[in-house]
């Protein structure tokens, strides 16, 4: 099969990763232009621009849109329905389905319990903007596939700054720093691994049809690992730095109300602070329970995590967060 994948961040590169090693082909679209790589050929554009998208798309038997915006809910709402709309009415043009990767934001309110027939909750202006975006994937004629994925751990996090888990619990460890607590210590809280959830995707894009029927769209809960708290996670990534586990330095959750009038990423932390402050625990769905896919172990994503930090850190090969 062959893919285009708009956007070559965190997700996208392993989406890009798996799927050559399942031996599928695959078309790249980024803004800016990147070196050739073996068995990739890409693109340079924005998904407006008519040309660069269909110059990109034709061929691909699905899309993955991996793109993103920055994170601030007033540019989400500014810069992703149109980009979504672009793509979906390309691949609506040519009958083949487009697989996004979804958060937990739109579901906010129920996700102590997320399961694949949960109903949008959204609590915060970044999840109004997810749930508009599912509602337009819902009601138009191209097949969609959501694939909802709590936070992100995984080799691609590393030197993002844009995942919880290696940002603030991996990382700072590595470095000999303690380790920062957003949240509370003991909330059971899903991680996704990255590799995990780009297999759900080409996944879904393989079996398209079947999942999506006769709706033409469907929401899947990526498979994930059982959820485990943040002081677990401390205390294993502590052993694997070979030092007993600190505690950590937490960030107020009074300083964040305190502080999001005057600051975007202390409104938008705010917002969807209750992720972690209460449980945060997504239920296995179709994936794993009718397509077979299997999740990554905690220890195992923790780990591989960690070795790519590790790494990162000693090559210089990407800059850990400081």
């Amino acid at each position: 099969m062959h893919h285009l994948v708009i956007g070559e961040g965190q997700i996208g590169r392993a989406i890009i990763e798996r799927a050559l090693a399942d031996g599928d082909t695959v078309t790249v679209l980024r803004r800016t232009a990147k070196d050739p790589s073996p068995g990739i050929r890409r693109v340079a554009g924005d998904v407006l621009d008519p040309a660069a998208l269909g110059a990109a798309i034709d061929g691909a038997g699905a899309v993955h849109a991996t793109f993103h915006a920055p994170y601030d809910a007033r540019l989400w709402r500014e810069q992703l329905p149109p980009r979504e709309l672009a793509v979906l009415d390309a691949a609506a043009e040519r009958g083949i389905p487009v697989v996004f990767p979804e958060s937990f934001y739109g579901y906010q309110g129920g996700a102590a319990h997320l399961a694949e027939d949960a109903s949008p909750s959204p609590q915060d202006e970044k999840g109004r903007v997810r749930v508009e975006l599912l509602a337009v994937r819902r009601a138009h004629r191209a097949r969609t596939l959501s694939v909802i994925a709590s936070d992100l751990i995984g080799p691609s996090t590393v030197g993002t700054g844009a995942a919880v888990a290696t940002a603030m619990v991996i990382e700072p460890l590595l470095t000999g720093r303690r380790a920062i607590l957003f949240g509370r210590a003991d909330a059971p809280h899903t991680l996704t691994h990255v590799p995990d959830l780009a297999a759900a995707m080409l996944h879904a894009a393989r079996r398209a049809e079947h999942l999506t029927g006769a709706a033409g769209d469907a929401v899947l809960n990526a498979p994930a690992a059982p959820a485990r708290t943040q002081r677990e996670l401390i205390a294993e990534a502590s052993r694997l730095v070979g030092l007993p586990a600190r505690r950590p330095i937490p960030i107020p959750r009074a300083a964040l109300t305190l502080l999001a009038p005057f600051n975007t990423f202390a409104r938008e932390l705010h917002g969807i602070s209750g992720l972690w402050y209460g449980p945060c625990v997504q239920v296995p769905g179709r994936l794993e329970r009718e397509e077979g896919l299997v999740a990554t172990s905690w220890e195992d994503a923790v780990g591989a995590t960690f070795r790519a930090a590790q790494g990162a850190r000693d090559t210089g090969a990407v800059s850990v967060a400081p």
